[in-house]
């Protein structure tokens, strides 16, 4: 059910501001895109292709110029539509952290023009694998001022099979088509914060014990969404694409882990509801490893998974050069995060944990470096 309307005061939208800043200090860059170039880098990028309400989403629609991704809009029959939108989606995936674009919406009327995150490549909206959908932004421009925020909770099924929806009130200060304005969304462990030129207007709860954690793309997007539809306008415009992170978590199975010693399987019990990886081989071991975007202290946990076989494990730490070896009890920390105390990091490849069986089976879920200064 879609949230009522009301005005949130922001502190600069009168001047149309188009830079913002993630919520602390604490957070680094850690990727971006500028749209240089007079083309869409398509080793980052993948571009929209599916038909979806009222129009068919085509590669010849986005163009880069002036370092700005534009979207265009055109009246054309494609695949039993009539309009013809764009969109492009990462190719890379990324998990908790700061989402940023700075984006000015078409002039045109009858669109949707969307930053979301969500899984898939685009050439299905719904694809298999898909269980969170962050929307910062759908804008419908018949109505430039109301911009509409918040999650939809999905089955990870292939096609439209969702859970349930829950939804910020929108935000109606300004007009979306009249110039530049930074949106953000802080996806964090158990919520996700809103943002419009650097003031939070929402949070919406995710909980990890609930909800699968999985990765997630981003999308930039334009689609014909309801008549009347009108073309000629100004296109839809993004530009300046940030992720910034203070917490890095790295998961089984994605970037930054790897494993050694063989007889490794999937297992049940993953931190955020997602598979595990298991073995029961003496040698075997795993290594999460964090790329930092700054120096710093961050507390570092390990994650027990609430069943297994592994009763004890040896964890060793890398950082900043020094090597700190643990001995964990398992067995008295089912289904938590395991606390492996407070440690000093350098900027870059320097977050490193491994966990070996200590006389029996070894599970590999997760880990989290939470950075505190």
């Amino acid at each position: 059910m879609k949230a009522r309307m009301f005005a949130i005061v922001l502190a600069a939208t009168t001047t149309g501001i188009s830079t913002a800043s993630p919520p602390s200090a604490l957070y680094g860059l850690t990727w971006q895109e500028t749209f240089a170039g007079t083309a869409i880098d398509t080793s980052r990028w993948s571009f929209r292709t599916d038909s979806k309400a009222l129009s068919t989403q085509l590669p010849a629609n986005v163009v880069v110029r002036d370092n700005q991704l534009s979207l265009v809009m055109k009246k054309e029959a494609v695949r039993g539509k009539d309009y013809t939108g764009a969109g492009i989606i990462s190719k890379r995936l990324f998990g908790y952290g700061y989402y940023e674009v700075t984006a000015r919406t078409t002039t045109n009327k009858g669109w949707h023009n969307s930053f979301w995150m969500m899984a898939g490549d685009g050439s299905n909206t719904y694809g298999p694998g898909h269980y969170l959908e962050i929307d910062q932004f759908e804008i419908n421009t018949t109505n430039p001022s109301a911009v509409t925020s918040g999650l939809i909770f999905w089955n990870g099924q292939p096609g439209p099979k969702w859970i349930k929806e829950d939804r910020c009130a929108d935000v109606t200060s300004f007009d979306s088509s009249a110039g530049f304005h930074t949106y953000g969304a802080d996806w964090r462990e158990g919520a996700v914060d809103f943002y419009v030129d650097g003031v939070k207007y929402c949070t919406k709860a995710y909980q990890a014990d609930t909800y699968r954690q999985d990765p997630v793309r981003i999308w930039l997007t334009a689609i014909a969404y309801r008549d009347p539809v009108t073309v000629g306008g100004t296109p839809q415009l993004y530009r300046n694409v940030r992720f910034y992170q203070r917490d890095y978590y790295v998961l089984s199975g994605h970037d930054g882990y790897t494993e050694a010693g063989g007889g490794w399987e999937p297992a049940q019990g993953g931190f955020g509801l997602m598979p595990q990886r298991k073995s029961c081989r003496q040698a075997a071991y795993a290594t999460f490893a964090a790329t930092l975007a700054q120096a710093g202290r961050y507390r570092v946990s390990l994650w027990n998974g609430p069943t297994g076989d592994d009763r004890a494990a040896d964890v060793t730490i890398t950082a900043s050069g020094k090597t700190v070896r643990q001995h964990l009890n398992l067995a008295d920390t089912r289904g938590t995060w395991v606390d492996l105390g407070v440690h000093n990091f350098r900027k870059g490849a320097g977050g490193q944990l491994s966990v070996r069986g200590s006389g029996g089976c070894v599970s590999a879920s997760a880990t989290k470096f939470v950075r505190l200064s």
